[in-house]
């Protein structure tokens, strides 16, 4: 990704002379990538891997900070890279502080939105890998905008490195979930890029078991996940299990029916030998009865797997409303002796529009 210089030469009373030389974007490159890129503008290539470390180990976004790095270096750096291109709009943050929407302007236009969230126990990061998305599904803000365009890598990864940055001091750890706005799988190529450096020791270092990939059920790209032997944790928006129902809520299942998306998890399970997670927002009187509580435990019997239950969050007028309290103990009360694992997930941040299903309801329009 480039940008322009944000000044341009100027005669001493008219107008521009010259356009702006276009910057490239470091942030979002791999550490080899950087090693080549140096050698390339004439610098020894251990100055990559100095910067990369500054950038991904040390989240430092100006290269005058760079002190290992000879000043002329920092001088030569800053007029032909940035490091990162996201400009933040807005922000809001939950009464509590737990919680924190941050809306991001993309290069060319578009807002996306990604999500801080901490517990006494962890902290999470929620990442968008599209502006807009393609799925429709019909509880989903973010399907309420239609198809945007796909996030360079370096865009993906900008959102953990600009949320990584507000970490507590003493707060390193932190986990990512690809379940901000767009479907990853769609993205498939630049998700994975942008996992890749956060997964490298020498990149952002996190453990692969902290990061999690959610998808609307593309059923040959869960397959190639696991054929490429990722190991990133996935879970699979399901929220139905029965085909007529779920293609109501999720136009996707007519592509990719039930039984062939639980083809490709059980592929997944047996490649990668981790267990899935299965996300299923309760709406009521729509999927919330004992009955289709039965006909999910069929759908899941005898797979390694973890069931999220998900209240609906409001996403406006609309015809879909959250169960009372007692629909949806019933139907977790169901589920626990007969799957592996049940929990009841009320999303944090659902005030300011950052819950599970909200991310774009605001975005659009604060332009």
């Amino acid at each position: 990704m480039e940008v322009k210089s944000e000044t341009l030469a100027r005669s001493k009373n008219g107008p521009p002379l010259t356009a702006p030389e276009p910057r490239e974007n470091l942030l979002g490159r791999p550490v080899s990538d950087l090693e080549r890129l140096f050698y390339s503008i004439g610098e020894k290539p251990y100055r990559g891997r100095q910067v990369a470390d500054w950038i991904y180990g040390r989240g430092v976004s100006d290269f005058a900070s760079m002190t290992n790095l000879p000043a002329t270096l920092r001088s030569k750096l800053a007029e032909r890279f940035v490091i990162g291109v996201l400009d933040e709009r807005s922000r809001r943050e939950t009464a509590d502080r737990r919680t924190r929407k941050v809306a991001f302007e993309l290069p060319g236009g578009g807002i996306i939105e990604s999500v801080y969230m901490s517990t006494p126990s962890r902290f999470t990061f929620c990442l968008s890998s599209q502006h807009g998305c393609a799925f429709a599904c019909r509880f989903c803000a973010t399907g309420r905008m239609g198809r945007g365009r796909n996030l360079s890598a370096g865009e993906i990864l900008e959102q953990a490195f600009r949320l990584r940055n507000e970490l507590p001091p003493g707060g390193r750890d932190f986990n990512v979930v690809m379940m901000g706005m767009g479907e990853p799988l769609e993205n498939y190529d630049a998700v994975i890029e942008a996992l890749t450096i956060l997964t490298d020791p020498a990149g952002m270092a996190v453990p692969v078991k902290r990061i999690t990939i959610s998808t609307v059920g593309l059923a040959p790209q869960i397959i190639r996940l696991a054929d490429q032997g990722h190991r990133f944790r996935l879970a699979v928006s399901l929220h139905a299990a029965a085909d007529e129902q779920r293609s109501k809520l999720m136009p996707i299942n007519r592509r990719f029916p039930l039984e062939q998306l639980m083809r490709a998890v059980r592929h997944h399970v047996e490649r990668t030998g981790r267990r899935v997670t299965f996300e299923y927002i309760l709406l009521e009187e729509l999927n919330d009865t004992v009955a289709d509580a039965a006909r999910l435990v069929r759908l899941v019997a005898q797979l390694p797997c973890k069931i999220n239950l998900i209240p609906y969050n409001p996403i406006g007028p609309g015809r879909f409303k959250r169960p009372t309290p007692e629909r949806i103990r019933r139907f977790a009360e169901y589920l626990r002796p007969r799957v592996p694992a049940v929990t009841v997930r009320y999303s944090q941040g659902v005030d300011i529009g950052a819950a599970c299903g909200q991310l774009a309801g605001e975005a659009e329009s604060a332009t």
